[in-house]
This record gives structure tokens, C-alpha cells and sequence, in this order.
């Protein structure tokens, strides 16, 4: 599912913006085995818009920072 249910803004991004983070939330998704509308994939998506608002557009880079975020947050 694209990324677009999660966007308050859809203008303050470009197509091919979109389409990276949209790539970025399926990727980290599908990585971390979430399935499905949760609310774990909202906070995900909500991640990736932030950092795409702060210049991060890269989908590699977006689904790789967000995948070492969440690891840190798994340690005891």
C-alpha cells in the first residue's frame, strides 16, 4: 500500500518522492514482518515521512535508517 493514506501533505512532496517512500515502507515492512493496516506500519510510515521531510528521499537510505532505529529500540 502506498504511503499516500499516511500523508496530511500530499503537495509537499513530488511524484517520484512519494514513490521512494512508498518503496522505503514496504521494504521495512516486509524486513520487519509486519503485515497488513497496524499500527506499527503507521508509526513506520510516520518515520519516514519525517525523515523524508528532512531531506532523506533515498529509498534505500529511508528503509535502512528506520530498520537501525528500530533495532536500537529492540535492545535490552
Amino acid at each position: 500500500m502506498p504511503i499516500r493514506v499516511y500523508l496530511n501533505d500530499h503537495a509537499a512532496f513530488q511524484p517520484d518522492e512519494i514513490d521512494a517512500m512508498s518503496r522505503a515502507l514496504e521494504e521495512t515492512c516486509r524486513a520487519l514482518h509486519i503485515n497488513g493496516q497496524t499500527q506499527d506500519r503507521e508509526t513506520i510510515a510516520a518515520r519516514i515521512v519525517d525523515l523524508a521531510g528532512n531531506g532523506i528521499i533515498d529509498a534505500a537510505m529511508l528503509r535502512d535508517r528506520v530498520l537501525v532505529e528500530t533495532k536500537a529500540l529492540q535492545r535490552p
